[in-house]
């Protein structure tokens, strides 16, 4: 469920997405909204206002609910994945800073190694990880590349005072670009079960449709609240969706463009 209808909504570029999620539950509440008022008469509503009001109240709630867990998770999904790419970046960032470090002809050859180790983790990860995460499917693409730069820097053995100090926080910028190159490369693992995406969808076409057990007023404001309430759970569902998947969809929330500018900084 994780990577079939949820996964593919949210690969959509944003305007087909926009509307998807608009058109279908506006057209699910005005359809429903015409079958109702084909079926029973307007006297009919009058006689269900009171207990059909307090029956949605209970429905609107639940949804509440529903959408809170949905929206709270997707962005708990969002926000890991942000702060894995950032981690790994930064600390990338702060490898390719320290190889100047290692001046002189002597360094020349191994300077240019670790720009080079550098240079292909980024690509790998933008050429080969990235496409794997958009589909939602496992990768090691980058697993050679990383192991290249971890062994570049390693071995690095300096000569002067800075130089030594340098190899002693090397090895910590690399335990952290593992550590989030794991949490980048599982998010899609962690995403929202199909249970609930089920539960949501269940509960937004409950909301949608049992609006219109009870009337008052003119037909044309019972029509128009019903669009407004399938919008509201549209946007709610687009949200939840775009978050919960944030590598895909054009433009994806999260994109490889911090690899690219590592590429161009070393």
């Amino acid at each position: 469920m994780e990577l079939s209808l949820p996964h593919h909504i949210a690969a959509m570029s944003w305007w087909m997405a926009i509307a998807l999620t608009t058109a279908v539950p506006l057209l699910l509440a005005l359809g429903l909204g015409h079958v109702m008022h084909q079926i029973f008469t307007p006297q009919e509503f009058a006689a269900n206002v009171q207990i059909g009001a307090v029956k949605y109240g209970f429905v609107v709630e639940i949804y509440a609910v529903v959408a809170a867990l949905a929206l709270v998770g997707a962005w708990d999904i969002y926000q890991s994945a942000r702060d894995s790419l950032q981690q790994e970046t930064n600390n990338l960032y702060m490898l390719a800073l320290s190889v100047d470090t290692f001046s002189g002809p002597d360094f020349a050859t191994l300077r240019q190694e670790m720009r080079t180790a550098i240079r292909l983790y980024a690509g790998a990860v933008v050429a080969q990880d990235w496409p794997a995460m958009q589909a939602g499917v496992p990768s090691t693409g980058s697993e050679a590349a990383f192991q290249h730069l971890t062994r570049t820097f390693l071995d690095a053995n300096g000569v002067n005072t800075s130089q030594q100090s340098l190899g002693q926080v090397m090895p910590g910028w690399l335990a952290e670009v593992a550590q989030a190159r794991v949490a980048r490369l599982s998010v899609m693992s962690r995403s929202l079960s199909g249970l609930i995406w089920a539960l949501v969808l269940t509960v937004s076409v409950a909301t949608i449709s049992f609006q219109w057990f009870f009337g008052g007023g003119h037909i044309a404001l019972h029509y128009t609240m019903g669009a407004v309430i399938a919008l509201i759970v549209g946007a709610v569902l687009l949200v939840a969706l775009k978050l919960a998947f944030p590598f895909v969809g054009d433009a994806a929330l999260l994109t490889p463009r911090p690899f690219l500018a590592l590429m161009e900084v070393t």
